[in-house]
């Protein structure tokens, strides 16, 4: 459906650089990062906001990089929304019906149409103003789809709502994406909000395009340290591997494990924090002596920081399991990280 080929932007000392990323027809897709790593920025350019420096992009197999945002069939919603604040909710929604020449009862029809999907018929006389995020938020995705647009653009749409708004929210944007099969490429930050919706994702960093797959897909294979913080999946550690019985002996100063992936030479591990169990203190081969450092308990886990001589690496657990070891600052324990727990990095990068 949508093909981005070697697209290159630059805007002051920022640039997107060799992007190149083909989305699904009627696929949920998320660009994932940490702000100021040009999510945004490659919106504009898909919706024409922005003429690209080099690149190509394809919609539907014809080329659009040069046409007008209007002829691409994209509707696109920013992340302050960009209502008209003197129109009332009716008059947004069907601005771009306007724009496009459709007639009266045409446009009475789509706006009724997308304001009872919405839940926002009973606002359609009123003014912008007075209206909460999570409405607003609703009259801009209204206003987008009015025109019903082969692709859907949504920068950060709910990041300006409360928590309870913004769960709600998320559960419609996937519903309407499901009811109007529009493939969507959806702008956040977010974890949570990423996996709310994401049929697969893409990850940039510093204007370049790092991974590309589904939720599972990275979590199980990051591509580098920097995709397994962005992820929280463990903690990352410098070591040395030397082979031994078709896997490898990881040594990393303070302690040592094994891992069943051949590698040789300075690696860079991922140690999964929900992979790694603790025990009461019992010096035995494979398991790591440490001390308690901190524990933050938070709603589906309870956070455990765990100090092995000067070494600090995480542990995620369930509460059960963590009230079961009465877990306190300062206790020792021993953390035992199985051959599941231990992942490898290609390449020695550190990003």
């Amino acid at each position: 459906m949508i093909r981005i080929d070697g697209l290159n932007f630059a805007v002051g000392d920022f640039a997107l650089r060799d992007v190149t990323l083909h989305v699904q027809r009627q696929e949920y897709f998320v660009l994932l990062g940490k702000p100021g790593s040009g999510k945004t920025l490659l919106l504009e350019c898909l919706a024409g906001l922005i003429r690209l420096s080099k690149g190509t992009i394809t919609i539907d197999s014809g080329r659009v990089e040069h046409a007008e945002p209007r002829d691409r069939g994209i509707g696109y919603v920013p992340q302050d929304y960009a209502l008209f604040s003197r129109r009332s909710v009716r008059r947004n929604i069907e601005f771009g019906l306007r724009v496009q020449h459709f007639g009266r009862l045409q446009r009475d029809t789509r706006v009724k149409e997308l304001a009872e999907m919405l839940g926002i018929r009973h606002l359609l006389d009123r003014s912008i103003q007075g209206l909460s995020g999570g409405e607003q938020q609703r009259v801009a995705l209204a206003r987008a789809l009015a025109a019903a647009p082969k692709i859907l653009l949504l920068d950060e749409p709910v990041s300006a709502l409360d928590e309870e708004t913004r769960e709600g929210i998320l559960m419609e944007l996937r519903r309407i994406q499901r009811q109007t099969n529009t493939t969507t490429i959806h702008v956040c930050h977010d974890l949570d909000e990423m996996r709310a919706v994401a049929d697969r994702l893409g990850i940039l960093r510093e204007g370049r395009l790092v991974q590309v797959g589904t939720p599972e897909e990275v979590s199980r294979s990051p591509a580098d340290p920097g995709v397994a913080r962005l992820f929280r999946l463990g903690t990352i550690l410098t070591g040395t591997a030397r082979p031994q019985d078709g896997g490898c002996h990881l040594e990393f100063g303070d302690f040592s494990l094994t891992a069943d992936r051949a590698a040789e030479g300075e690696v860079h591990v991922l140690i999964r924090a929900a992979k790694v169990y603790l025990h009461p203190p019992s010096p035995q081969q494979g398991r790591i002596a440490a001390r308690v450092e901190s524990i933050l308990r938070r709603d589906s886990t309870v956070r455990v920081d765990l100090r092995a001589g000067g070494t600090l690496f995480r542990v995620e657990l369930p509460h059960a399991e963590a009230e079961a070891l009465a877990l306190k600052e300062g206790a020792e324990v021993t953390a035992f990280c199985p051959p599941e727990a231990i992942y490898i990095f290609s390449g020695t990068s550190a990003a």
